[in-house]
């Protein structure tokens, strides 16, 4: 079977003729990997910045993609991947070898506009693409840290005496707008007595020393599994009362 029959075959086994998949080639800087893609400091930054192509399975899948979505709605990600990847196994060499080759003259190409793009950045764009960088690799360390906390069942901080008093109004949300119900909870809590004040920080004294508690055995034993990495520098310490200074 010829590469081009068997590519027929397989696309109309989805929804439709995609014979387009080899016929001429497609720019590469139009391609887009997958929807959900995190933006990168550039593209927050407002900057375009030239794409590398696509490597030739990733193209296939590309290409086959929106019409296995279309035949498919419900499919995850991960379930599409490993589609594509069956039948990327199941394509003829010579067909692999014309894609492989289409990408090798992509590369070139991506090449050269990097070259051009690269030269026409301020200091300014680089300085802030820079930053931009090292707070998106800080953001990714922090989701990946309490990651581990979850799974590693860290004890969460409990909420302030404001926030106990916020959850207590949580039925008043219906049908507001978050700005809105936000801007009324906090007057209440202005004008709430001190009276009813202090149950609310009462209760977050008493959560804050179950904390305090939790937490500590949390970390002797991350220390025991060889986790010191995860133990606070400084443990928690008790708030001394203020004492009132006699006068002489």
């Amino acid at each position: 079977m010829t590469s081009f029959s068997q590519l027929s075959r397989l696309s109309s086994f989805i929804t439709g003729s995609y014979r387009s998949i080899l016929h001429g080639r497609n720019t590469w800087i139009n391609q887009q990997v997958c929807n959900y893609t995190r933006k990168s400091a550039e593209e927050r930054l407002g900057i375009e910045k030239p794409k590398r192509p696509l490597t030739p399975f990733f193209k296939f899948m590309s290409q086959l993609r929106p019409a296995l979505l279309a035949k498919n709605p419900g499919i995850s990600s991960k379930e599409a991947i490993a589609w594509s990847s069956k039948h990327w196994q199941q394509l003829d060499t010579e067909t692999k070898s014309q894609m492989v080759k289409e990408y090798e003259k992509d590369l070139e190409d991506y090449k050269k506009i990097k070259e051009m793009y690269e030269k026409s950045l301020t200091d300014q764009q680089k300085a802030d693409i820079k930053r931009v960088k090292e707070e998106l690799a800080a953001a990714k360390e922090k989701r990946k840290l309490k990651a581990e906390y979850k799974e590693l069942g860290r004890p969460k901080k409990p909420m302030s005496s404001y926030f106990l008093f916020v959850q207590s109004r949580k039925d008043q949300f219906t049908g507001k707008q978050i700005k809105e119900f936000q801007e009324k909870v906090k007057e209440d809590w202005l004008k709430l007595p001190a009276s009813e004040k202090v149950k609310y920080e009462k209760q977050a004294q008493e959560l804050m020393s179950k904390y305090k508690k939790d937490i500590e055995a949390w970390e002797l034993k991350m220390i025991n599994l060889g986790r010191t990495d995860l133990v606070r520098a400084k443990p928690l310490r008790e708030k001394k009362p203020k004492t009132v200074k006699s006068k002489q």
